[in-house]
């Protein structure tokens, strides 16, 4: 690909576009195996994604709806289709929020909690062939992936910031309100 590029526009530098490139390839990869793993699971892959967030969301196991869209990238309409089916199979239930008489916390159920262990957190996901693949680099190079694509996301969604996101990024606008000073001239 990069030689075709290269010989279309030879004044290009095109290694960006051949890296972001490898990213949607590599992702390909990625996101079939965790479908396969969702639908092992009897879910679809934003579903599995749903759970997992809220599993990780420490002792009490729930979120808010802005907290779970951010979460999973998934718009509201989907997020809540999602959220009543997994609801439906007695996953996740819907709780007020005791700190908002307005709002509503989703929290994983026991059943919740045992699918998604048993699916991603004990195994199923590892033993998926493209985690086999990616379990052949190097802790080196693990790391130096992390960091770069870290950076990459970052940067991303700082820039490309959607609704779920804004209120975090009203705050940031507010406290660039305040008289500060940054290395970078600010």
């Amino acid at each position: 690909m990069l030689a075709e590029i290269h010989a279309e526009y030879p004044d290009r530098d095109s290694r960006a576009m051949a890296a972001v490139s490898r990213i949607q390839r590599a992702a390909f990869f990625f996101e079939a195996g965790l479908a396969r793993v969702a639908a092992k699971a009897g879910l679809n892959v934003r579903e599995l994604l749903a759970i997992a967030a809220l599993r990780r969301a420490g002792p009490d196991f729930c979120l808010n709806p802005t907290q779970l869209l951010k979460e999973c990238f998934a718009p509201s309409a989907t997020m809540t289709r999602q959220v009543d089916h997994l609801e439906s199979l007695g996953l996740v239930e819907r709780n007020p929020d005791p700190g908002d008489r307005r709002g509503i916390l989703v929290r994983l159920t026991r059943r919740g909690h045992s699918l998604i262990d048993s699916t991603v957190m004990l195994g199923m996901l590892a033993d998926e062939p493209e985690m086999h693949t990616a379990n052949t680099l190097t802790s080196g190079e693990i790391d130096a992936l992390n960091r770069i694509l870290r950076k990459l996301l970052v940067r991303l969604e700082g820039e490309n910031s959607n609704p779920a996101s804004k209120p975090a990024a009203a705050s940031k606008r507010r406290a660039r309100g305040k008289k500060t000073y940054s290395a970078e001239g600010g």
